[in-house]
């Protein structure tokens, strides 16, 4: 478990995603360039939309790796707030793209600033090494909240982690690890399915996050199903997706894992 961290921390922190793009060497030895610029640009298009509209958060982009990181110093409750609600959309609208990606949040020193020259970004912290190595040691689809990063939340309010962990938000492993779901769209408007509230095509209601939410919540359970045709269960990617898969079977519960499967369907969606 991370230590709380001292109120001079706390001050100078930033939150930061740190998110990759699985099976990029692949993609770039099978795929020709101008295929490759489309995911990556497809990808910078997701975060730019929410850099855009929430005005607080840049983004640094280099070969298969996307830093998505607070730009003013110092912790909020916000910003724990957006960076992981944020997170969920963007890795939503890159599995809807059929692009799988993995991450992990963090909170602490993160320093980004010119070189003497002013030609050349420089950019380092505690921060990074934490998501790195935590996003490194995943075997799923999916972004994790490390310790650091809902520490000072809880502080702030206690007992609210495990409340949202109620609310199917995340879920909270035996390391303090929070496992986060993105489909925050498809559970937000679950309810209000049940009793006819959300109106067909789904494709047209809130998109684009919504209709995000139900296709990357497809791609993932098409490319399970794709691998266990092949009685595959044990490659390192089958299992990131059959990982990924049971946790969303888990966190979602039946109901609404069944309903995410019908949202996709043709007279649905």
């Amino acid at each position: 478990m991370t230590i709380m961290k001292t109120n001079a921390d706390i001050s100078q922190g930033r939150y930061l995603l740190f998110l990759d793009i699985l099976g990029f060497s692949e993609l770039v030895e099978t795929k020709s360039p101008k295929e490759i610029y489309a995911i990556i640009d497809n990808a910078l298009k997701a975060f730019g939309r929410w850099e855009k509209l929430n005005g607080l958060f840049k983004t640094i982009y280099f070969s298969d790796t996307f830093l998505f990181y607070q730009e003013p110093k110092g912790y909020g409750s916000w910003a724990f707030l957006d960076i992981y609600a944020i997170g969920s959309m963007v890795l939503s609208a890159l599995l809807a793209a059929g692009i799988p990606a993995r991450g992990a949040i963090s909170f602490g020193e993160f320093e980004v600033d010119f070189d003497s020259t002013g030609r050349h970004q420089v950019y380092f912290g505690k921060a990074l090494i934490e998501a790195y190595k935590a996003e490194q040691k995943e075997k799923w689809i999916g972004i994790t909240i490390m310790p650091s990063a809902w520490m000072p939340y809880e502080a702030e309010k206690p007992g609210i982690i495990d409340a949202f962990a109620s609310e199917k938000v995340w879920s909270k492993r035996e390391d303090g690890v929070l496992l986060l779901n993105p489909f925050i769209k498809l559970r937000s408007w679950y309810s209000s399915a049940l009793i006819g509230e959300v109106d067909k095509p789904y494709s047209q209601w809130n998109a684009p996050e919504f209709p995000n939410d139900i296709l990357g919540f497809k791609f993932l359970r098409e490319e399970a199903a794709s691998y266990a045709a092949k009685n595959d269960f044990t490659s390192p990617v089958a299992i990131k997706y059959h990982t990924t898969i049971r946790f969303l079977q888990c966190i979602q519960g039946q109901g609404l894992y069944d309903w995410g499967e019908e949202a996709a369907l043709p007279g649905n969606f």
